[in-house]
C-alpha cells in the first residue's frame, strides 16, 4: 500500500506529532509512505529515512485538466471561500497525484478540506484527520463547506468518541481514534535537586491561554516554586510581558522543544490552561511519565486523559481563581502529589491506536 500523507508543515504541535508517528509506524511496516507538507519550514521531529517527504511548489503550473474537476466539486459543492483557492487546489492535486498513492491521509481541519477539493475525481480515497474538538470550535463561514466536503472522505478520524459523533452527525463516516502516542523509553532516574517545578507545553497562542496559567501560579505565592514554559507562538511577547510583571524569576519561558520527556522527567506537576484541546498530547505526555496534571476542564478528551482525583485535577470553573486554587492545593502538598497515580499509557496504549488504524485502511 502507497500512503502519501498530507500536513500543513512539520514545525511542531499535535497533529504533526502524530503525522510523524504514524508515517514512521507505517514506513517499518513495509508501506511505502510519503509526507508532503504544503507550508515552507523544517521538520522538528524524527521521521524515518524510509519516509519520502516532499514540499509543495507554490510556484508550479496550473494545468486546465486539473483544474476542471476542481472547479466542478467547488460549484457542486457550493464552496464559495474556496474558489479563490483553485489554483493552490490544482497544485495540491498534482502534486499529490504525482506520489502514486493508494489512500491520502490529510491532518488538520483546512488541509483536510483541501485535499478532499483536490482529490475529487481521482477514484483515490482520502481519510480527513480532525485534531480539533469540532463540538467547542466553530468554524463561521467554512463550517458549511467543512460539511459538505467531509461527506466526501473515506473516514473522517476524531480523536474522541464525542467528536466522531457530532462528525456523524453532520453527515461524515467518522471514527473515534485516539492519538498514537509513544511512551518514554527507560527508567526514570528521580526527581532533580532543587526548587520544585511546573512545567507547560503549549503554544503561545489563545486557545492555550499563556497568561492565564502565569497569572494564576502568580497567585499561588508559594515562592519556593518555578513555572517552566516550553513553547513559541503568536503571543511569546505578550507572554514575557507578563511574566515580568507577574512573576519575574519565578516563571521561565522557554523555545519549544521535540523532547518533551527530556522535560517531564524534571517535573513536579503539569499545567494546562487551554479552552480546546483536540486530545491533548502533552497532557498524556505528562501523565506517561507519572506527572501529575492540573488542567481546565475544556471537553470530553482531557476528561478521558485527566481523572479528577486520580490523575490529577480538573478545574471548574472557568477562572484564573479556580486554576490558582487547584494549582496551590497539589503545590503546597507533597502529599497529595504522591497520592496520585497517572496513568494513560495503558489506557491509551499505541499498539491500540494502530490495530484501529488498520480498520480504517482497510475498510
Amino acid at each position: 500500500m502507497r500512503i502519501t500523507m498530507v500536513i500543513g508543515n512539520l514545525g511542531g504541535g499535535g497533529a504533526e506529532r502524530v503525522c510523524a508517528n504514524l508515517a514512521n509506524a507505517w514506513a517499518a511496516s513495509g508501506r511505502d509512505v510519503t509526507l508532503l507538507t504544503a507550508l515552507p519550514g523544517a521538520c522538528v521531529y524524527q521521521v524515518d529515512p524510509r519516509v519520502q517527504w516532499r514540499r509543495l511548489d507554490r510556484g508550479g503550473e496550473i494545468t486546465p485538466r486539473s483544474l476542471a474537476p476542481v472547479l466542478r466539486v467547488l460549484r457542486a459543492d457550493r464552496c464559495t471561500n474556496l474558489r479563490f483557492q483553485a489554483g493552490l487546489l490544482t497544485l495540491l492535486r498534482d502534486a499529490i497525484l504525482a506520489t502514486e498513492p493508494d489512500v491520502v491521509i490529510s491532518h488538520l481541519t483546512m488541509t483536510n478540506i483541501r485535499v478532499l477539493a483536490a482529490m475529487q475525481e481521482t477514484g483515490i480515497p482520502v481519510i480527513a484527520c480532525e485534531h480539533t474538538d469540532v463540538t467547542r470550535v466553530p468554524m463561521g463561514g467554512w463550517g458549511a463547506e467543512r460539511t459538505a466536503l467531509y461527506r466526501r472522505a473515506r473516514t473522517v478520524v476524531a480523536t474522541h468518541e464525542v467528536c466522531a459523533g457530532w462528525l456523524a452527525r453532520h453527515g461524515a463516516r467518522a471514527v473515534a481514534i485516539p492519538n498514537p502516542l509513544l511512551p518514554p523509553v527507560g527508567t526514570f532516574p528521580g526527581r532533580r535537586a532543587g526548587r520544585p517545578r511546573a512545567v507547560m507545553l503549549t503554544r503561545l497562542a489563545a486557545e492555550k491561554r499563556p497568561g492565564m496559567a502565569v497569572r494564576a501560579f502568580a497567585r499561588t505565592e508559594l515562592r519556593d516554586w518555578e513555572l517552566h514554559i516550553h513553547g513559541d507562538g503568536p503571543l511569546r511577547a505578550q507572554t514575557e510581558r507578563l511574566i515580568e510583571e507577574w512573576a519575574p524569576g519565578r516563571v521561565l519561558l522557554h523555545p519549544f522543544s521535540s523532547e518533551p520527556y527530556r522535560i517531564l522527567r524534571e517535573a513536579d506537576l503539569f499545567v494546562s490552561a487551554s479552552m480546546v484541546e483536540g486530545f491533548g498530547n502533552a497532557i498524556w505526555e505528562a501523565l506517561a511519565c507519572a506527572v501529575p496534571v492540573v488542567a481546565m476542564d475544556c471537553g470530553a478528551s482531557v476528561r478521558s486523559l485527566v481523572r479528577h482525583g486520580l490523575d490529577g485535577l480538573l478545574v471548574r470553573p472557568d477562572t484564573t481563581t479556580a486554576l490558582m486554587e487547584a494549582l496551590a492545593s497539589l503545590m503546597s502538598d507533597d502529599a497529595r502529589r504522591a497520592q496520585l497515580q497517572p496513568s494513560v499509557v495503558e489506557r491509551f496504549p499505541f499498539q491500540a491506536a494502530m490495530a484501529k488504524w488498520e480498520e480504517v485502511l482497510a475498510a
